[in-house]
């Protein structure tokens, strides 16, 4: 569909009224996707078509598992799963209307070798707070860090529950991670904290969304932004930012830090272990 028509079409709130399955295309494969209820209409345009090329560049690298922190209505899920349909893809979701819509995906595309939990990834196992920006009930902003946006930014707010990747793996017979991605709006220390002895012992490449600092004032973000670095220097992990163009990806930047900066372009990064770091190199491009 039109990007301009799907536009009108929200902001006429048609979507509420709708009820319908769409078969779309996505790298050469077709998938089912339910839209119900305003949710899953952002499936009928392109939606982030640099991430199917970052997947594609670098799937040589997915031998194992494909966990993905953060998986909203499921977008990358079928990136990957048009890659191959063989990854075993192992999600996290706290939002529970995004998790029921993401069940419906899963049964309607008989997916196999995938599994959804309806938890947030955190460093402590406990019970936690959704913080929305928006009124839909799939926000992709939403975030369960207190204090990461002003409260007149904050529009609702939910319980979940939250959970260390250590407490899952103890329940569940995964193997080794080979890609781990994150999209958690402003959570990301607290994840990569929490997959630490993975990080260590499997050596993933790392996908992974940092919102930008704006200015020196923001210490609060400036701080956490730091702690990501540290860890990820700690790891031997080096900082690729992904570039692209009107969001087609051109290709990557080594980084010796993440700068202060306001620019929603330069969000994406690539981390890759130091074992992986020429075979990555070879397959890229690098700015």
């Amino acid at each position: 569909m039109n990007a301009n028509l799907l536009r009108v079409l929200n902001k006429l709130k048609v979507f509420k009224y709708l009820n319908f399955k769409k078969e779309i295309t996505i790298n050469n494969n077709r998938f089912k996707v339910p839209i119900y209820n305003n949710i899953g209409q952002s499936y009928l345009s392109a939606f982030e078509p640099w991430m199917l090329s970052l997947l594609k560049t670098i799937s040589p690298f997915i031998t194992n598992s494909f966990v993905d922190v953060g998986v909203n209505i499921g977008q990358t899920l079928l990136k990957v799963k048009s890659i191959s349909s063989d990854i075993k893809y192992i999600g996290f979701e706290p939002n529970p209307v995004c998790y029921n819509y993401l069940e419906n995906l899963l049964d309607l595309n008989h997916f196999h070798n995938a599994k959804i939990f309806q938890l947030g990834i955190s460093n402590k196992t406990e019970n936690g707070v959704l913080y929305f920006t928006n009124s839909s009930k799939t926000d992709p902003s939403a975030s369960i860090v207190n204090g990461f946006r002003s409260d007149d930014q904050i529009s609702q707010q939910i319980n979940i529950p939250l959970a260390t990747w250590d407490t899952v793996r103890e329940k569940e017979d995964f193997e080794a991670i080979s890609i781990l991605k994150i999209d958690v709006e402003g959570g990301e220390l607290e994840v990569l904290e929490s997959f630490k002895s993975s990080l260590i012992s499997d050596r993933p490449i790392i996908i992974i969304e940092i919102l930008p600092t704006y200015n020196k004032d923001n210490t609060f973000r400036i701080e956490r932004q730091k702690n990501v670095e540290q860890l990820l220097k700690t790891l031997n992990y080096t900082i690729f930012r992904i570039l692209k163009e009107n969001d087609e990806l051109i290709g990557f930047k080594a980084l010796s830090k993440i700068e202060i900066h306001d620019n929603i372009n330069f969000c994406d990064y690539v981390m890759v272990p130091k074992s992986k770091l020429e075979a990555f190199k070879r397959l890229v491009k690098i700015f």
